[in-house]
């Protein structure tokens, strides 16, 4: 009995260990994709304060029917199509 008890719990360490290594690399790449969303930016919580002052920019305006009103769609538009071009610049690097 004492056997399968060591041997469950050498399975969860195993287990563990997998998941932190996994959880590490997505971390990583997770990083990776806000360095070059927000090239300037030093840290990860620089990259989001700008990505959440964008989205607070997008928001901004009279809504009308659909996703956005009026000119907003336009800005939303431009600033994705600028997100990706930055993107792209960074992954040609």
């Amino acid at each position: 009995m004492t056997i399968w008890i060591v041997l469950s719990w050498v399975f969860v360490l195993v287990l563990t260990a997998i998941n932190v290594f996994i959880f590490l690399k997505l971390k990583a790449a997770s990083e990776q994709m806000m360095q070059m969303a927000f090239p300037g930016a030093k840290n990860m919580n620089e990259a989001m304060a700008r990505m959440q002052n964008m989205m607070q920019g997008m928001n901004r305006g009279p809504r009308g029917p659909g996703m956005g009103g009026g000119g907003n769609r336009d800005a939303q538009l431009r600033a994705a199509m600028d997100m990706l071009k930055n993107m792209q610049k960074g992954a040609k690097r």
